[in-house]
């Protein structure tokens, strides 16, 4: 990250604004560990979800983590590795589930996480007595998880938590930078190209984001990714 974000984002972090967000996104931490027995954080990588293993992880050391592997065709290797290695600074319990399916159908899998992971791994999960999931979800991000968030639209039986649901990009980066917190190294490739506003950590060269562009932007930063044997 170039000396220019980071300053910004370090004086952004001392807003008044961005503090109460922080204890806001905590006061929910703490709250739901109250009242759950054996929680688990959503780690995809991501920096939302990056900060929400952080919150939780202030709270109560070594929470369990579910990490979501979409296969070599949609993440590079060394990419996973590095996704791992941050999980596993916070947590040594860092559960890693995928399917079969990634490497049956290869970039042509389509919906793999809502027909597998909903529908199959998470009740698996219950019987193993997880009864809620911390999510990095914010109301930013789409009209459709404002929608979600607010009428508390769970998408599994599992109590959802959202601890940063009401934070912005700018809280987000804020609350890496001013922690010291290590990010995806991605971040900074597409950062410095489309600005950390634009900045997303998604499959690449996925069919389910072409609607938004994802594949031409993939296609010049990841280029040696596209064809993956």
């Amino acid at each position: 990250m170039s000396e220019r974000w980071r300053e910004t984002f370090l004086a952004f972090s001392q807003l008044e604004e961005h503090k109460k967000r922080v204890e806001e996104a905590k006061a929910i931490v703490k709250k739901a560990l109250k009242t759950c027995k054996k929680p688990y954080v959503a780690f995809s990588g991501g920096k939302d979800s990056l900060c929400v293993l952080h919150l939780v992880s202030s709270v109560q050391k070594d929470v369990f983590v579910v990490h979501w592997d979409y296969g070599r065709y949609f993440i590079p290797r060394d990419l996973h590795d590095e996704i791992l290695e941050i999980a596993r600074q916070f947590s040594s319990r860092v559960i890693v589930l995928t399917s079969d399916r990634y490497e049956r159908e290869k970039r042509g899998a389509y919906n793999v996480l809502g027909e597998e992971f909903f529908e199959k791994v998470v009740p698996k999960l219950m019987e193993e007595g997880f009864d809620c999931v911390f999510l990095g979800l914010r109301k930013e991000e789409s009209s459709s998880r404002r929608v979600r968030i607010k009428n508390q639209r769970h998408i599994t039986p599992l109590k959802e938590f959202y601890p940063i649901a009401n934070w912005t990009w700018l809280d987000v980066w804020a609350y890496i930078v001013s922690n010291n917190i290590r990010y995806l190294s991605i971040y900074d490739k597409y950062g410095e190209v489309l600005g950390y506003d634009r900045a997303r950590f998604a499959t690449f060269f996925d069919r389910q984001f072409d609607k938004f562009g994802s594949e031409n932007v993939d296609g010049v930063l990841m280029w040696r990714f596209r064809n993956v044997e």
